[in-house]
């Protein structure tokens, strides 16, 4: 069950931000728990001792009490997610820093509202253990260790695993940064292929050897430098 919480002023921001996340995420088999609130203060009373996984607001309303509420809501659920609504002329604060993943969202149009909703569910159900992705019609999970390597293709990644290959829509950027902090590391060989460093045997100039034997062509200087700081010495050349 994933929490999520609306705070904002108008009960028509309210009921249409509400309406159109709890679908989205009720149409891939996801359980959520959504609360409404127009200020502060509310927010505090519904929240009681269970913390949003998923906070939407404005951050600036009530002249920044929303955001230092949203900070020390923070404290007492780490993992709590961040969509905050904003102007064209926002400035970030200092303070947005601490309410990491923190993910501004320009307008509140339906395909925007899913596409952060859907980076806040990732973030807040993370386990350094696994990897989730969407496939429709519902999430999919693997092991981290058991993937060789991501390679995107266009607008999709394919996962390489042990047992076979999958797909899921995201860009490759995105993919390396949800896995930044996972049990494994993994290492950025060419623009389109993002390798377990648990899965190479060997690597020269051209090519990164995997432990199954195959080859993954190593795009330019630059990535072989990067993979030559990054191993070290741990994976021997061939």
């Amino acid at each position: 069950m994933i929490n999520i919480a609306f705070c904002f002023e108008t009960d028509s921001d309210l009921d249409y931000m509400k309406k159109e996340v709890t679908q989205c995420f009720e149409r891939r088999g996801i359980c959520v728990s959504a609360h409404c609130c127009h200020n502060v203060r509310e927010l505090i009373r519904i929240i009681g001792s269970s913390f949003p996984d998923i906070l939407f607001y404005d951050p600036d309303s009530e002249q920044g009490l929303m955001r230092k509420a949203a900070i020390a809501i923070k404290k007492h659920n780490p993992n709590m997610v961040s969509i905050v609504t904003t102007k064209k002329d926002y400035i970030a604060s200092p303070d947005d820093i601490l309410l990491e993943p923190f993910y501004p969202i320009p307008n509140k149009s339906r395909r925007q509202l899913w596409s952060y909703a859907a980076k806040a569910y990732e973030s807040a159900i993370n386990d350094k253990d696994t990897f989730e992705y969407y496939k429709r019609p519902c999430y999919a999970k693997l092991p981290i260790g058991d993937i060789r390597y991501f390679v995107s293709e266009a607008r999709r990644t394919h996962i390489i695993y042990e047992d076979g290959i999958d797909t899921f829509y995201k860009k490759l950027d995105e993919v390396e940064e949800i896995v930044k902090n996972k049990r494994c590391q993994f290492l950025r060989i060419h623009k389109s292929y993002l390798v377990n460093v648990k899965y190479i045997a060997g690597f020269d100039r051209r090519y990164v050897k995997l432990t199954n034997g195959e080859r993954i062509k190593i795009s330019n200087g630059d990535y072989y430098r990067n993979l030559i700081v990054q191993l070290h010495s741990e994976t021997i050349r061939f």
